[in-house]
């Protein structure tokens, strides 16, 4: 896999020229602080200190005022305030006396809150948050309702922290090219959480890997040997936030193929389960993509090579759901 094609994935490149043909989306570029607390970083720390890490699981402070989520009474029909505990139980001590997280203040990111809020208030209440190349999908053990619907910052800030995908994006996505080189000077990512219009600069962005108009500064260079652990070497990362669409069917999801610029396979989204209407169903669904495919993505995607994921309505109208490229951490799903 190369980096240049891995770059063309990421769906602030992608979305703009297909957004007639996608889910609505508002894409913000993310600061340097909140990169730093997606890795377990200190978001802000202080240079006379150097940086700390790995920090706990903890949510980010809110400034909105707003409760961070909905109040979960439905499942204790006889709440008791904490207040009213005896303080001799240990399981409900004196906060005071526990010196572990002493010092360890939540971050906060007013800016972003802000943005993320109001662009979630945009796409109707409700969105699916990613970042470049991943969705926290492996992270919907924290949601409440076992999905990755967010409905504001908190939520969303909750499922990127907590997941493994979005740490591979972070982490391993561009190191895993084989022709990736770390960049010897960096770029600062976006100082503030602002709404971005994708559609300008985009394209500059993904092929420098950089993202503000900063100045250039030396950065101080970490064990590039230690797959393991983020380096802020000033690649731009964004938050997409996807308009949320409930009672969607997962087997009208497909995966698509294609080397060499031709559309070679395309499998069910999901290879878990057996969806009985999919063999019948097949024959009308595969000529859309097709057609999908030769009218819209092969003439506008430049890679020779990478999945496009799909999902077709009811009435027969493709909708593009994401690019991935061909091989690396790719799913080949029913293929081998």
């Amino acid at each position: 896999m190369l980096l240049e094609e891995l770059l063309r994935c990421q769906i602030q490149e992608w979305y703009p020229a297909f957004r007639r043909h996608t889910v609505p989306t508002a894409i913000i570029p993310l600061p340097a602080a909140f990169l730093r607390y997606l890795a377990g970083r200190t978001a802000y720390p202080d240079p006379d200190e150097g940086d700390q890490g790995p920090l706990p699981f903890v949510l980010p402070t809110l400034t909105s005022g707003r409760a961070p989520f909905p109040p979960l009474q439905g499942h204790f029909p006889d709440p008791v305030s904490l207040l009213d505990r005896d303080n001799t139980d240990p399981l409900f001590g004196d906060s005071d006396s526990d010196d572990e997280g002493e010092g360890l203040l939540p971050p906060a990111f007013p800016e972003l809150e802000a943005a993320v809020d109001a662009a979630i208030a945009d796409l109707g209440g409700a969105a699916l948050p990613k970042l470049n190349w991943s969705a926290p999908k492996d992270a919907v053990f924290m949601a409440a309702d076992g999905t990755v619907r967010c409905t504001c910052f908190a939520e969303v800030a909750m499922l990127l922290r907590a997941s493994d995908c979005v740490a591979h994006d972070l982490v391993s996505a561009r190191s895993s090219c084989q022709d990736f080189v770390r960049a010897n000077r960096v770029r600062r990512n976006a100082a503030e959480g602002s709404l971005s219009d994708p559609g300008e600069n985009c394209s500059e962005v993904g092929a420098r890997g950089g993202g503000s108009d900063a100045p250039e500064e030396d950065a101080e260079q970490e064990s590039s040997d230690d797959d393991e652990t983020w380096v802020d070497d000033g690649f731009q990362y964004y938050l997409a936030l996807r308009k949320w669409y409930p009672g969607l069917r997962p087997e009208s999801e497909f995966r698509c193929f294609v080397r060499g610029r031709k559309l070679v396979g395309v499998s069910q989204r999901d290879p878990s389960a057996y969806y009985p209407s999919l063999p019948g169903w097949s024959a009308e669904v595969q000529p859309k993509i097709e057609d999908f495919f030769e009218e819209f993505i092969e003439p506008q995607f430049a890679s020779e090579n990478y999945t496009f994921d799909v999902y077709v309505r009811a009435d027969g109208r493709v909708k593009l759901i994401d690019f991935n490229p061909w091989g690396g951490y790719t799913l080949p799903l029913l293929f081998t």
